[in-house]
């Protein structure tokens, strides 16, 4: 970091909520400011985002495209992943899943869903303050109203 002298500090945490090819960085610091964000850039060019989501099928890992997901929902234990082609069905956690995708491109619309910003065709109003959002091959899913101001922000609403 240029400018400033800097003292840092580098710690492990072992987080076993983590999978084992998951790695979180946290930056810690009085403020946030230019050396600060600067660090932060850094950190994330380290690894290139990935383009694929690897999920378990019975015996197989299959590698999705994550251009062509369009929908996530999780019912019970089951993940539903709707992508441009077909759908598959797994088993985890919807928060697992999210944190392995990009959080610009996946939102999060109910407790339940996560959608492709990318493949949002509208979003029309529903009953009792809730929306739905159509995706594209006529998928369509109910945004929840504790949800949907991130959404209208990230879509500059």
């Amino acid at each position: 970091m240029e400018g400033k002298d800097y003292y840092m500090k580098v710690n492990f945490t072992s987080n076993e909520q983590l999978a084992p090819d998951e790695i979180e960085v946290m930056v810690s610091a009085a403020e946030i400011n230019g050396d600060v964000l600067n660090l932060m850039q850094q950190i994330q060019n380290l690894t290139p985002p990935s383009t694929t989501l690897p999920i378990t099928l019975e015996d197989r890992v299959v590698l999705l495209p994550i251009s062509e997901i369009i929908l996530i929902e999780v019912f019970g234990t089951e993940i539903s992943i709707q992508t441009t082609s077909k759908g598959y069905t797994t088993r985890g956690q919807l928060k697992k899943i999210h944190a392995r995708l990009p959080h610009k491109t996946f939102i999060q619309i109910s407790k339940s869903a996560l959608i492709n910003i990318e493949h949002l065709e509208y979003l029309e109003a529903g009953f009792s303050g809730n929306m739905t959002a159509f995706l594209t091959n006529n998928n369509r899913v109910s945004v929840s109203r504790k949800y949907l101001p991130e959404l209208k922000q990230i879509l500059g609403l």
